[in-house]
C-alpha cells in the first residue's frame, strides 16, 4: 500500500519544534530579560522618577511594534529602561558584567547613577563591566534612542529603525583571572584554519587573557578539540604568565587535525573546542565553542567552490523583524525562519543589512547555512569623523563577536551607497570602503569582503568595485525597470565591466499580496501571479550562468518599511512569505527549483473566489517526474513537463487535486475555489439606490444597466487594495437630465478622505474622464451627487472605471535607487 502525504497539511505548519538551546561562551551566564521597567520619556537626563512611574515589561522590547504599521512618522526618540539587581557579598568577590545583545540605535548604561558606557550602533552587542557594585540593591539605568543621528549608520534605508532593547541581556560572572568577557562584545578568543583539505587541517587559536588581580599569575592554557562523538582529535597545553592588572593575547597552533569531517550546508559537521585556564590543577576559567572545517573560493569565471567542489550559492536576504513585534522577536522565530529556508532548498543567507542575533549565527552553524553578514552602511553616508569611527566600530565588533561561526564566509561593507565623483575619478565613499576592507582583512585572514551596488555602473566608473574581493549587484529587472527577460544581458554586461571580479546578484525580487490575483499579471501590480512569473524567469536564467558565484533573492519575508505605500501600507512585500510567515506561491515555486524535498503545489491556491470566464488555467509547481490533475474528482490527465492544465470551473464550489509519486510515496495537494460569474475585481456599494438599479450595475460591463438614486447619494468603489490611481472614468445616465454637479474623493482607509474633484460634468457627453491633479495612492473612491441648478440630487451611472497605473509617477528614494536612477 502506498503512503500518501498530503502536502497541503504539512506546508501549513509554520512553527517548528525542538529549537536548539542557545549556547553561551562563558560559565555563570544568566539571561535577565524579565521584570524590567520602562519609561517613555525623551530626555538624556537620568530620570528622577521612582519605579512606580515606570511600566513593567520583559525583554526583548521595542516601542515601535505597532506605530510602524500605522504611520510613516513612527516614534524616533529616546526612552529609559531600568533593572534592579541584588548582589550579595560573594558576588562582590568576583568580576561582574552585563552584556546587551543590541540596543536601537544608541545607548547609555548607568550603574547607580554613574555612566558606564555610551554605545553607538543599533545592531551589535556590547559588554560593560559592573565596577563599584555594592552589596544589596544596585540600579541599572539604560537610555536608548533611535532618533536620527549624524554619526550612526544607516542614515536612511528601506527598513524601519526600531528603538528599544530588542535582544536579550545577560548578567555574566567571571573570575579575577579570566578569558576576556569584554573584548568588543565578543567571546574573548578566536579559532580559525588557513590550510584545510580533506586529508588534514591546521587550527589556530588566539586568546585574550585578563588578569585583574594584584599579582602576576603563572598559568597553564589547555585547548581541547573533540569531534561529535566526544573523541579528542587535537589538544595542546601551554604555560603562560600574566602580569598584575594587565591583558595579553597569545596565539597558538594546535596539532594538525587528520581527515577532518568537513562542514557544509548539507553536512554541518561540527567539532567542539574547549579552552581552559589552569592554576596548578585547578580550572580557573573555561570557555567553549563549536567549530567546522571548510574551505571555499570565489572565482570570476567558474563560480563558487566549497571544499574543492563547484557549489551554487542559492540564497536569500533576511530582515529580522516580524508582524506586530517589530525586531523584538523571540529566539524561536530565528529557528522557524531558518527551517523554512532549509525546507525551500536555500543554502546561503545574506543577513541584510546589519549584524543579527548571535543565536541566528549559532543556528546557521548547527543546521547548515552559509552566511554573508554585513554592517548597515546603506544609501547615504556622512563625511565626518564620528560617522567613520562608528563604522570602524561596527565592522570590528561584528568580526570579533561572530568570528568563530564557521557558517560565515563573507563580511559585507555596505549596500547601495550613493556614489559620485569626488574629483579624482574615485567615488566620495571610496576611502570609507577602502578603510572597512582593510579592517576586515586585518582582523580575518580567511574570509572575503563584499560590497553591493544598485543597478548602475557607478561602482565601475568610480573604482569602488576594485576594493572588495567580491562584488554584488541588486537587479530588479522587471520590477522597478525594464523587463525581466533582459536579466541575462545585464548580467553579462556586468561580467564584462568587472573583469576578474567574482560577482553575486545580491538582490532580485517582486512584490506581492496574497489578496491580489489576476489572469493578466503586469509589472508592479502586486499580484501573486506576477511574482511567480518574475521569479521563474530569474531562476531559469540564473541556472544557465555557471560563472556567477551565487544569487540572493529579495527577500525571505515581507518586512517593515513604514515609509512605503504599496498594496499593504508600511510593508515591503517582496517576501517568499508574508510578514507573519505565511507561505506565498513563490515559496513553493522556488522550493520546486532548489530543493530535493518533494513538492507538488497548485499555484494560486490562495485565489479562493474567481469570476469571469469559467475556463481557467492552473499550474502545478513540482519537482516530481509526473503529476496527475483532478477537477471535482475527475482526472484531467498526467503530465511530465509544463504541468499546466486547462479546466472548466462549475458555478459554486470546485475541488482541485494534484498528485504525484516519488520513491513509492504519493504526494498530493488539494485546494478549493468558488466560481462566481458575477465576481468583480472591485467592490461597490451605494448609500441609496432605486429598486432595480443596484450599485453592482456599474461594474457589470453592460451599459444597458445602471445605478440610480432620486435624492442625494454616493457611490463607493473599493479597489480591494491600495492602487496608484490617476483618475476615474464615468459613463453617466443622461447627464443633461439627471446631474451636473459631483464630488470625487479618495481614501486609503475608508475614513480619511481627500477631495479630488468638485464641479460640473459635461452634460453633452455620456462618458467623461476626471483626471486627478496628481497621481494618488488610494483604495477607496467615492462619487457623491451635489445639487444641480434645480436643487435636485437625482443621479444615475451606467459604468465606472478607475484609471490605475502600475508605476508611480513620482518615485520615492528607494524606488529610484532600485531602478538604478
Amino acid at each position: 500500500m502506498k503512503q500518501i502525504i498530503t502536502l497541503s497539511l504539512l506546508i501549513s505548519i509554520m512553527t517548528f519544534a525542538n529549537a536548539p538551546k542557545i549556547k553561551v561562551h562563558w560559565p555563570n551566564t544568566n539571561t535577565i530579560n524579565e521584570n524590567w521597567l520602562y519609561l517613555e520619556k525623551d530626555t538624556e537626563d537620568l530620570p528622577r522618577e521612582k519605579d512606580g512611574a515606570y511600566t513593567q515589561i520583559n525583554l526583548p522590547h521595542t516601542w515601535n511594534a505597532s506605530d510602524v504599521l500605522e504611520t510613516k512618522d513612527y516614534r524616533r526618540a529616546a526612552s529609559w529602561y531600568r533593572k534592579n539587581i541584588t548582589f550579595d557579598a560573594e558576588h562582590l568577590q568576583k568580576r561582574n558584567y552585563i552584556r546587551f545583545g543590541a540596543a536601537g540605535q544608541q545607548c547609555k548604561v548607568y550603574l547607580n547613577g554613574e555612566l558606564l558606557t555610551h554605545h553607538f550602533g543599533g545592531y551589535g552587542a556590547f559588554t560593560c563591566e559592573l565596577v563599584n557594585i555594592k552589596e544589596g540593591k544596585n540600579v541599572i539605568d539604560v537610555w536608548v534612542s533611535n532618533a536620527n543621528s549624524q554619526v550612526i549608520a544607516p542614515t536612511s534605508a528601506d527598513f524601519n529603525f526600531y528603538g528599544g532593547l530588542y535582544r536579550s541581556v545577560q548578567l555574566i560572572e567571571g573570575p579575577q583571572i579570566s578569558i576576556s568577557r569584554k573584548e568588543f562584545g565578543g567571546p574573548g578568543f578566536r579559532v580559525w584554519s588557513e590550510k584545510v583539505s580533506q586529508k588534514s587541517s591546521d587550527l589556530k587559536v588566539r586568546v585574550k587573557l585578563d588578569n585583574a588581580s594584584q599579582k602576576k599569575s603563572k598559568l597553564s592554557l589547555k585547548m581541547l578539540l573533540q569531534d561529535a562523538n566526544g573523541n579528542i582529535v587535537s589538544e595542546l597545553l601551554q604555560k603562560i604568565s600574566v602580569e598584575a592588572n594587565s591583558e595579553i593575547t597569545p596565539q597558538f597552533e594546535m596539532p594538525t587535525i587528520i581527515n577532518p569531517n568537513l562542514w557544509s550546508p548539507e553536512n554541518p559537521n561540527l567539532y567542539q573546542l574547549k579552552i581552559s585556564i589552569l592554576k596548578g590543577k585547578t580550572v580557573v576559567d573555561e570557555v567553549e565553542c563549536n567549530y567546522g572545517f571548510r574551505w571555499f573560493e570565489f572565482t570570476a569565471d567558474k563560480g563558487f567552490f566549497l571544499n574543492g567542489k563547484s557549489y551554487k550559492l542559492n540564497g536569500i536576504n533576511r530582515h529580522q523583524d516580524y508582524y506586530k513585534k517589530g525586531n523584538a522577536v523571540p529566539l524561536q522565530l530565528h529557528y522557524d525562519d531558518l527551517m523554512l529556508m532549509k525546507e525551500a532548498g536555500i543554502n546561503w543567507l545574506r543577513l541584510a543589512h546589519y549584524q543579527q542575533d548571535d543565536y541566528m549565527l549559532q543556528l546557521c552553524d548547527e543546521l547548515g547555512m552559509l552566511v554573508w553578514e554585513e554592517i548597515p552602511l546603506v544609501n547615504g553616508f556622512k563625511n565626518n569623523d564620528g560617522f567613520k569611527n562608528t563604522l570602524k566600530s561596527m565592522m570590528t565588533d561584528m568580526i570579533y563577536q561572530h568570528y568563530n561561526h564557521s557558517s560565515i564566509i563573507l563580511w559585507g561593507m555596505g549596500n547601495e551607497v550613493w556614489m559620485k565623483d569626488r574629483g579624482d575619478g574615485k567615488a566620495q565613499v571610496y576611502d570609507i570602503v577602502y578603510m572597512l576592507n582593510e579592517i576586515a582583512h586585518k582582523e580575518d585572514p580567511v574570509r572575503k569582503t563584499v560590497m553591493v551596488s544598485g543597478d548602475n555602473d557607478r561602482s565601475c566608473d568610480y573604482l569602488v568595485n576594485q576594493i572588495p574581493d567580491v562584488f554584488g549587484y541588486n537587479l530588479y529587472r522587471g520590477w522597478y525597470k525594464t523587463d525581466y527577460n533582459d536579466l541575462t544581458n545585464r548580467c553579462l554586461d556586468l561580467k564584462k565591466k568587472n573583469p576578474g571580479i567574482p560577482l553575486i546578484i545580491s538582490e532580485f525580487g517582486a512584490g506581492s499580496d496574497m489578496d491580489i490575483h489576476t489572469d493578466h499579471p503586469v509589472r508592479q501590480d502586486f499580484s501573486i501571479e506576477y511574482q511567480n512569473d518574475f521569479l521563474e524567469a530569474h531562476l531559469d536564467q540564473f541556472a544557465k550562468m555557471d560563472w556567477l558565484c551565487g544569487v540572493n533573492r529579495w527577500s525571505f519575508a515581507d518586512f517593515g518599511a513604514a515609509h512605503r505605500g504599496d498594496s499593504k501600507p508600511h510593508v515591503n512585500q517582496k517576501g517568499l512569505v508574508t510578514f507573519d510567515r505565511q507561505k506565498k506561491d513563490a515559496y513553493y515555486l522556488l522550493q520546486s527549483k532548489w530543493s530535493d524535498t518533494p513538492v507538488v503545489y497548485i499555484a494560486s491556491a490562495s485565489w479562493k473566489v474567481r469570476g469571469g470566464k469559467a475556463e481557467k488555467q492552473y499550474r502545478v509547481f513540482t519537482n516530481l517526474q509526473s503529476v496527475e490533475f483532478f477537477l471535482n474528482g475527475k482526472s484531467l490527465g498526467s503530465q511530465r513537463k509544463g504541468f499546466t492544465w486547462n479546466v472548466n470551473l462549475k458555478e459554486g464550489n470546485n475541488t482541485l487535486l494534484a498528485k504525484g509519486i516519488k520513491n513509492g510515496k504519493s504526494y498530493q495537494h488539494t485546494c478549493n475555489v468558488i466560481y462566481d460569474v458575477s465576481q468583480s475585481a472591485y467592490g461597490i456599494s451605494a448609500s441609496k439606490e432605486l429598486p432595480g438599479h443596484a450599485a453592482a450595475s456599474v461594474l457589470d460591463n453592460d451599459t444597458a444597466t445602471y445605478w440610480a438614486a432620486d435624492e442625494q447619494a454616493s457611490l463607493l468603489l473599493d479597489l480591494k487594495r491600495i492602487s496608484l490611481v490617476n483618475g476615474i472614468s464615468i459613463t453617466f445616465l443622461d447627464p443633461d437630465v439627471y446631474l451636473n454637479n459631483i464630488e470625487i474623493s479618495g481614501s486609503l482607509n475608508g475614513e480619511d478622505w481627500t477631495v479630488l474633484y468638485t464641479g460640473k460634468i459635461n452634460q453633452w457627453s455620456l462618458k467623461e474622464t476626471f483626471m486627478y491633479p496628481k497621481q494618488q495612492e488610494q483604495r477607496y473612491i467615492k462619487v457623491k451627487s451635489l445639487a444641480n441648478k434645480k436643487d435636485k440630487f437625482d443621479m444615475g451611472i451606467r459604468e465606472i472605471e478607475p484609471l490605475i497605473s502600475f508605476e508611480k509617477a513620482e518615485k520615492n528614494l528607494y524606488e529610484r535607487v532600485g531602478a538604478g536612477e
